[in-house]
């Protein structure tokens, strides 16, 4: 047999997607920290800070956003095991998208309460499902090769979650359908919903234990 490289590490994957994590979740304090300069020049300083509210509801969202994606992310990928080249380009597209949500949360923050407002709130709301659309537009070509193994303590039968799994990002493409395109008819509906989205996400564990049941049952 043809001496062949091996794939790498799903650890490698971790190490590189808590980095991009952790470099996303800094870049979105940036923007809180540059009202302080403003603000300390005011006569009135918690005025001041009262009409930064956009840049402080954006940033509490963003933060919601990148955790509970963080969360999610290895709450079932401490399961993976080993890497193939489709596992890994699919791990890459979602750094991708968890890179564009600081440029997401700073386009709300700097749009809400104004003219471009439902602009704002419809490309932050692009960069929220972004990783969900990729992922079921790809899937239909990559699919038969995305062999997905689990270590032998995972919970669930690793026939059946490999069959969830596009499940589960349909579902999430499927929030963003709804509630991007209604950014654009009323922004702050959209906004509400994108909060109720991102705070079913906020306990995976918990979300995953009540929905992976019930569709293994039915694949």
């Amino acid at each position: 047999m043809a001496a062949q490289i091996k794939h790498i590490s799903h650890k490698l994957i971790d190490s590189l997607s808590d980095g991009v994590f952790s470099i996303a979740l800094t870049l979105l304090g940036l923007d809180v920290v540059g009202v302080v300069s403003e603000v300390s020049h005011s006569d009135h300083l918690n005025a001041a800070l009262l009409d930064h509210w956009p840049t402080f509801l954006s940033y509490a969202l963003g933060f919601l956003v990148l955790f509970s994606m963080w969360y999610g992310y290895h709450a079932l990928g401490q399961y993976v095991e080993g890497t193939n080249a489709h596992i890994v380009w699919n791990h890459g597209i979602t750094m991708a998208w968890v890179a564009l949500i600081p440029f997401g949360v700073a386009l709300l923050a700097e749009n809400l309460n104004t003219p471009n407002q439902k602009w704002g709130v419809f490309y932050f709301g692009v960069c929220l499902f972004g990783q969900f659309w990729t992922n079921v537009i790809a899937f239909p070509f990559i699919g038969f090769k995305f062999k997905i193994n689990f270590t032998e303590d995972c919970p669930y039968p690793a026939k059946k979650l490999r069959k969830v799994l596009p499940i589960l990002w349909g579902i999430g493409a499927l929030w963003g359908i709804v509630l991007v395109p209604l950014a654009l008819i009323n922004s702050w509906l959209a906004l509400i919903g994108f909060a109720i989205f991102v705070i079913l996400q906020a306990n995976p564990i918990k979300s995953y234990e009540r929905i992976i049941p019930t569709l293994i049952k039915r694949v």
